[in-house]
This record gives structure tokens, C-alpha cells and sequence, in this order.
């Protein structure tokens, strides 16, 4: 049996999350199991209340700000409609991103933001955040190991 789907591209909707700067360092609880956030990483909350770090590195690259959120604790953030390639799991897969091990269940979408930076996504999720494009050329192609 086949582990994953071909790899398509997506293009992330402009959805309107919620991240919150760390200042020290933590371990945030994701629906994958736990993930350490760093100073300067941001933990941003999606759109069905679910949490996960993101390195500071790839903050601006991904979000746009919009500004503080009312209680002033947070920053409202705008996904950046980059486009990127995804491939759906056919049997849970487990992978290991910047020192970190990954879950996803059977029929998550495994995204990539580069060769460090691949995340699984709950499908439900998923859809309410992506709008699916074409298949992916044969140079965007990517795998986990």
C-alpha cells in the first residue's frame, strides 16, 4: 500500500489567527504531541483553537500583522497567501523536523515551508485554511524520512 499521495500545491487562505511572542522558553501542547517554542518564536493559536510554535525565522515570512489583539497580550495575524506543496498520508507517519518528532494520523496533510520546516495538518483544518491549486511539477516534489 501506497504511504502518501502525489504532492500537490496549495495556496494558503488569508485567514486571521492569533500569535503570541514567547519569551522564554516552553513547551507548547499540539494536537501532534508536544513542541518547545523558543525566545523569539511566536505560538499562534488556528482556527479551531489549535497551537504550535512557529521560529521567529519564519514568522514574517508567513504572517502578516495586523496589530495587538484587544487585551494587548497578543498580536492578530493574517496567513500570507504563499503558495506551497502538501501531500496527503494514506497510514500514520511519524518524522522528525529540526530535532523534534511529528505525528500524523491517517488522511493529515503533510505541508512543506522548506527542507526544515514540514508540519502535518488535521484535514478539517486543512481545508478551512488551503484552497488546493494543481499538481505539483516534478522539482516541487518533497519527501519525509
Amino acid at each position: 500500500m501506497k504511504e502518501r499521495s502525489r504532492t500537490y500545491i496549495a495556496r494558503r487562505r488569508p485567514v486571521e489567527l492569533v500569535a503570541e511572542p514567547v519569551r522564554e522558553q516552553r513547551v507548547i501542547d499540539t494536537w501532534e504531541g508536544p513542541r518547545t517554542a523558543q525566545p523569539g518564536d511566536y505560538v499562534m493559536t488556528g482556527v479551531r483553537g489549535e497551537r504550535w510554535p512557529v521560529p521567529g525565522r519564519e514568522f514574517e515570512r508567513l504572517y502578516d500583522i495586523l496589530g495587538p489583539t484587544e487585551d494587548g497580550s497578543a498580536l492578530r495575524v493574517r496567513k500570507k497567501t504563499v503558495e506551497v506543496p502538501f501531500f496527503q498520508t494514506y497510514r500514520p507517519l511519524d518524522f522528525e523536523i529540526r530535532g523534534e518528532n511529528f505525528h500524523a494520523e491517517t488522511g493529515y496533510f503533510i505541508i512543506s515551508y522548506g527542507e526544515e520546516a514540514m508540519y502535518p495538518c488535521e484535514p478539517g483544518v486543512f481545508f478551512e485554511t488551503f484552497e488546493i491549486l494543481r499538481p505539483a511539477e516534478e522539482d516541487e516534489e518533497f519527501d519525509v524520512r
